[in-house]
Protein backbone atom coordinates (compact mmCIF):
# COMPACT_ATOMS: atom_id res chain seq x y z
CA UNK A 1 0.00 0.00 0.00
CA UNK A 2 2.79 2.44 0.84
CA UNK A 3 4.47 1.82 -2.51
CA UNK A 4 1.21 2.54 -4.24
CA UNK A 5 0.77 5.69 -2.21
CA UNK A 6 4.30 6.84 -2.93
CA UNK A 7 3.92 6.11 -6.63
CA UNK A 8 0.29 7.01 -7.26
CA UNK A 9 0.59 10.73 -6.88
CA UNK A 10 -0.42 12.68 -10.06
CA UNK A 11 2.18 14.21 -12.54
CA UNK A 12 4.80 12.54 -14.68
CA UNK A 13 8.49 13.27 -14.83
CA UNK A 14 10.61 13.00 -17.93
CA UNK A 15 12.79 9.92 -18.21
CA UNK A 16 15.94 11.99 -18.60
CA UNK A 17 15.43 14.04 -15.44
CA UNK A 18 17.15 13.32 -12.19
CA UNK A 19 14.57 12.37 -9.60
CA UNK A 20 16.83 12.51 -6.52
CA UNK A 21 19.69 14.73 -5.41
CA UNK A 22 22.03 11.80 -4.70
CA UNK A 23 23.22 9.14 -7.13
CA UNK A 24 22.16 5.97 -5.34
CA UNK A 25 20.74 4.62 -2.14
CA UNK A 26 19.18 1.80 -0.16
CA UNK A 27 16.30 2.77 2.14
CA UNK A 28 14.23 0.74 4.58
CA UNK A 29 10.87 2.22 5.56
CA UNK A 30 8.24 1.08 8.00
CA UNK A 31 4.60 1.92 7.44
CA UNK A 32 2.13 1.92 10.33
CA UNK A 33 -1.35 1.15 9.02
CA UNK A 34 -4.70 0.54 10.65
CA UNK A 35 -4.14 -3.20 10.17
CA UNK A 36 -0.54 -3.42 11.38
CA UNK A 37 2.95 -2.75 10.10
CA UNK A 38 4.29 -2.95 6.57
CA UNK A 39 8.01 -3.20 5.76
CA UNK A 40 9.19 -1.34 2.66
CA UNK A 41 12.62 -1.53 1.07
CA UNK A 42 13.84 0.64 -1.82
CA UNK A 43 17.00 0.72 -3.93
CA UNK A 44 17.76 3.42 -6.48
CA UNK A 45 20.57 4.37 -8.84
CA UNK A 46 21.32 6.97 -11.51
CA UNK A 47 19.67 9.71 -9.41
CA UNK A 48 16.36 7.81 -9.27
CA UNK A 49 16.07 6.95 -12.95
CA UNK A 50 16.38 3.33 -11.79
CA UNK A 51 14.36 2.33 -8.75
CA UNK A 52 13.03 -0.83 -7.13
CA UNK A 53 10.79 -1.12 -4.10
CA UNK A 54 9.49 -4.21 -2.34
CA UNK A 55 6.69 -3.92 0.23
CA UNK A 56 5.99 -6.77 2.67
CA UNK A 57 2.64 -6.87 4.44
CA UNK A 58 1.71 -9.47 7.06
CA UNK A 59 -1.78 -10.75 6.15
CA UNK A 60 -2.53 -12.86 9.24
CA UNK A 61 -3.57 -16.40 8.34
CA UNK A 62 -2.91 -15.69 4.64
CA UNK A 63 0.80 -15.18 5.28
CA UNK A 64 2.92 -12.46 3.71
CA UNK A 65 1.82 -10.31 0.74
CA UNK A 66 4.54 -8.77 -1.43
CA UNK A 67 4.37 -5.91 -3.91
CA UNK A 68 7.34 -5.11 -6.14
CA UNK A 69 7.67 -1.99 -8.26
CA UNK A 70 10.51 -1.23 -10.67
CA UNK A 71 11.05 2.06 -12.43
CA UNK A 72 13.29 2.08 -15.48
CA UNK A 73 13.25 3.51 -19.00
CA UNK A 74 10.55 5.99 -17.95
CA UNK A 75 8.09 3.17 -17.17
CA UNK A 76 6.69 1.58 -14.03
CA UNK A 77 6.49 -2.21 -13.65
CA UNK A 78 4.56 -3.91 -10.83
CA UNK A 79 4.40 -7.47 -9.57
CA UNK A 80 2.58 -8.93 -6.53
CA UNK A 81 2.44 -12.32 -4.82
CA UNK A 82 1.69 -14.15 -1.55
CA UNK A 83 4.33 -15.81 0.60
CA UNK A 84 7.33 -17.02 -1.41
CA UNK A 85 5.30 -17.95 -4.49
CA UNK A 86 6.57 -15.13 -6.70
CA UNK A 87 5.05 -15.13 -10.15
CA UNK A 88 7.50 -13.72 -12.63
CA UNK A 89 5.03 -11.54 -14.47
CA UNK A 90 4.86 -7.79 -14.26
CA UNK A 91 2.33 -5.23 -15.38
CA UNK A 92 3.72 -2.18 -17.12
CA UNK A 93 2.45 1.39 -16.94
CA UNK A 94 3.56 3.95 -19.50
CA UNK A 95 5.23 6.82 -17.72
CA UNK A 96 6.12 7.02 -14.06
CA UNK A 97 3.58 8.70 -11.75
CA UNK A 98 4.75 10.94 -8.96
CA UNK A 99 5.98 14.45 -8.44
CA UNK A 100 9.61 15.13 -9.19
CA UNK A 101 10.37 17.27 -6.16
CA UNK A 102 13.74 18.35 -7.58
CA UNK A 103 12.02 20.14 -10.44
CA UNK A 104 8.57 20.92 -9.03
CA UNK A 105 7.37 24.28 -10.30
CA UNK A 106 5.04 26.88 -8.86
CA UNK A 107 2.59 25.99 -11.65
CA UNK A 108 2.54 22.29 -10.65
CA UNK A 109 2.00 23.33 -7.03
CA UNK A 110 -0.86 25.59 -8.08
CA UNK A 111 -2.44 22.99 -10.41
CA UNK A 112 -2.38 20.28 -7.71
CA UNK A 113 -3.02 22.61 -4.75
CA UNK A 114 0.26 21.59 -3.11
CA UNK A 115 1.20 23.55 -0.02
CA UNK A 116 4.91 23.83 0.79
CA UNK A 117 6.24 24.44 4.30
CA UNK A 118 9.25 23.72 6.44
CA UNK A 119 12.00 23.15 6.81
CA UNK A 120 11.52 20.36 9.36
CA UNK A 121 14.16 17.85 10.43
CA UNK A 122 13.19 14.18 10.18
CA UNK A 123 15.68 11.33 10.68
CA UNK A 124 18.50 13.87 10.67
CA UNK A 125 17.51 15.29 7.26
CA UNK A 126 16.32 18.86 6.79
CA UNK A 127 13.12 18.38 4.80
CA UNK A 128 10.68 20.50 2.86
CA UNK A 129 7.10 19.53 3.69
CA UNK A 130 4.49 19.14 0.94
CA UNK A 131 0.77 18.74 1.70
CA UNK A 132 -1.97 18.00 -0.84
CA UNK A 133 -5.18 16.06 -1.37
CA UNK A 134 -5.93 13.70 -4.26
CA UNK A 135 -8.69 11.34 -5.22
CA UNK A 136 -7.76 7.63 -5.06
CA UNK A 137 -10.10 4.66 -5.30
CA UNK A 138 -13.04 7.05 -5.26
CA UNK A 139 -12.00 8.76 -2.01
CA UNK A 140 -10.18 11.92 -1.11
CA UNK A 141 -6.79 11.12 0.35
CA UNK A 142 -4.68 13.72 2.15
CA UNK A 143 -0.90 13.44 1.87
CA UNK A 144 1.81 15.10 3.92
CA UNK A 145 5.33 14.31 2.70
CA UNK A 146 8.67 15.30 4.22
CA UNK A 147 11.11 15.47 1.29
CA UNK A 148 14.92 15.68 1.30
CA UNK A 149 16.80 15.95 -2.01
CA UNK A 150 13.69 14.68 -3.80
CA UNK A 151 13.39 11.61 -1.54
CA UNK A 152 10.35 11.08 0.67
CA UNK A 153 11.73 10.67 4.20
CA UNK A 154 8.35 10.49 5.92
CA UNK A 155 4.76 10.35 4.69
CA UNK A 156 1.39 10.58 6.40
CA UNK A 157 -1.83 9.78 4.60
CA UNK A 158 -5.40 10.17 5.74
CA UNK A 159 -8.41 8.63 4.06
CA UNK A 160 -6.99 5.71 2.05
CA UNK A 161 -9.67 3.02 2.31
CA UNK A 162 -10.84 4.75 5.47
CA UNK A 163 -7.48 4.31 7.22
CA UNK A 164 -4.53 6.53 8.07
CA UNK A 165 -0.90 5.53 7.55
CA UNK A 166 2.49 6.85 8.61
CA UNK A 167 5.63 5.83 6.73
CA UNK A 168 9.06 6.62 8.20
CA UNK A 169 12.64 5.73 7.33
CA UNK A 170 14.30 3.09 9.48
CA UNK A 171 17.67 3.10 7.67
CA UNK A 172 19.20 4.99 4.76
CA UNK A 173 22.49 4.19 3.04
CA UNK A 174 23.52 6.95 0.63
CA UNK A 175 25.63 6.63 -2.52
CA UNK A 176 25.98 2.84 -2.27
CA UNK A 177 26.81 0.44 -5.09
CA UNK A 178 23.56 -1.11 -6.35
CA UNK A 179 23.99 -4.09 -8.71
CA UNK A 180 22.38 -3.64 -12.12
CA UNK A 181 20.58 -6.96 -11.61
CA UNK A 182 18.49 -5.26 -8.87
CA UNK A 183 16.50 -3.53 -11.63
CA UNK A 184 16.09 -6.59 -13.89
CA UNK A 185 12.60 -7.03 -15.28
CA UNK A 186 10.34 -10.07 -15.07
CA UNK A 187 10.44 -12.66 -17.79
CA UNK A 188 6.80 -11.97 -18.56
CA UNK A 189 5.49 -8.43 -18.85
CA UNK A 190 1.81 -7.73 -19.47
Amino acid sequence: MAAALMMCVASLYAQSEKRYGIKSGHIKYETQTGGGVQQNEMWFDDYGRLQKQIDRTEMGEFGMFYTETIIRDGKLYTNAWYNNEKKDEAKMTEGVPGFNYLTITDQIKKDHKIEESGPETVSGKQCTVYSFTMKQLGRKVSFKQWVWKGIIIKQETKGILGANTTMTIKSFEENVSVPTSTFALSKTIK
